[in-house]
């Protein structure tokens, strides 16, 4: 467990997006919730990235499967119906959603009321399109004072945008630095397996409060093996498949680094107790909510009984 510097004890939390904007889930998540099999309020909630202003992406909500895809251990993809025919087919999901966003007013007017009125915890996660920060740096002085919000993570990871964060490593610590000097609210820092995570992670001690992880661009994981999500790039690769890159992160950052981190990629139960004994201080639920959203929900409440 992570106890942030505001006293907020950051245990199992639903990774960027999981849950949606406002915590509830998506759309077609709602019924589980409803019957008690999918439980927000068991997890820190990240809400999807946000922008200063509308962003596109590459994700259009009347084709959604066109930027996401299951896929086998081997990076195969597979049809949506066979994968929940059979489960053990999957290996987890490649996206290229590319952080399709309506905006933070739009966040503010929308899905906040929803979160306080639902008395959810949040961390709103945050960046801007070639690595600027001016806009950012507004999100964050508005979100001083919000309800139930419980921390602010800065996306300097997604596979699917401009670049310019992944390969500048000084860009993304000099962005934390400003963030942390316009706000009171815990910082978290989210990193890619491609980027010096050691060496940013220690330039950042007492800066940032915890780190998460992204998904895996698809070259890195499969080589040159043709993506299903080739024509927006390759995408990012998650889930079970993600694990051996993933988890050396988090193996690397708890030997080498003065910053905790949150273990990705748990796709079965015991994934959390790998988790904690490769270092993981808190562990993060994503991809799993895609094709199993009632799994989470159960695994934190049969990991509570046993403690």
């Amino acid at each position: 467990m992570i106890e942030l510097s505001n006293g907020h004890r950051l245990e199992f939390v639903a990774a960027s997006g999981s849950l949606a904007f406002d915590g509830r889930g998506w759309p077609w998540e709602w019924p589980l919730r409803w019957v008690g099999l999918l439980d927000p309020h068991l997890f820190t909630i990240v809400v999807k990235t946000l922008f200063p202003d509308q962003w596109k992406g590459n994700l259009r909500w009347s084709h959604p499967w066109d930027v996401v895809k299951f896929i086998s251990q081997e990076g195969n993809e597979i049809n949506p119906l066979m994968a929940l025919a059979i489960p053990r087919l999957i290996g987890g999901a490649i996206n290229a959603i590319g952080l399709t966003n309506s905006g933070f007013d739009s966040w503010l007017e929308r899905d906040h009321p929803i979160i306080c009125r639902c008395e959810y915890k949040v961390v709103v996660s945050i960046t801007e399109p070639d690595g600027r920060i001016k806009g950012c740096l507004e999100i964050v002085k508005r979100l001083n004072d919000l309800k139930n919000v419980v921390g602010v993570e800065y996306n300097a990871s997604c596979p699917n945008i401009d670049p310019t964060l992944l390969e500048n490593a000084n860009m993304v610590i000099e962005n934390c630095y400003a963030i942390k000097e316009v706000t009171a609210l815990p910082v978290l820092l989210k990193l890619s397996f491609v980027q010096p995570y050691l060496q940013i992670a220690r330039r950042l001690e007492g800066i940032i409060e915890a780190i998460s992880i992204n998904s895996v661009p698809w070259k890195v994981v499969f080589g040159d093996k043709p993506s299903p999500l080739a024509k927006y790039g390759g995408g990012g690769v998650s889930g079970r498949v993600a694990q051996p890159f993933t988890w050396k992160i988090v193996s690397e950052l708890f030997r080498g680094a003065n910053v905790p981190v949150i273990g990705p990629s748990i796709w079965e139960y015991d994934d959390i107790r790998r988790l904690k004994m490769l270092g993981a201080s808190a562990y993060h639920f994503g991809t799993i909510f895609l094709p199993y959203p009632w799994k989470p929900t159960g695994y934190v409440k049969r990991w509570r009984r046993g403690q």
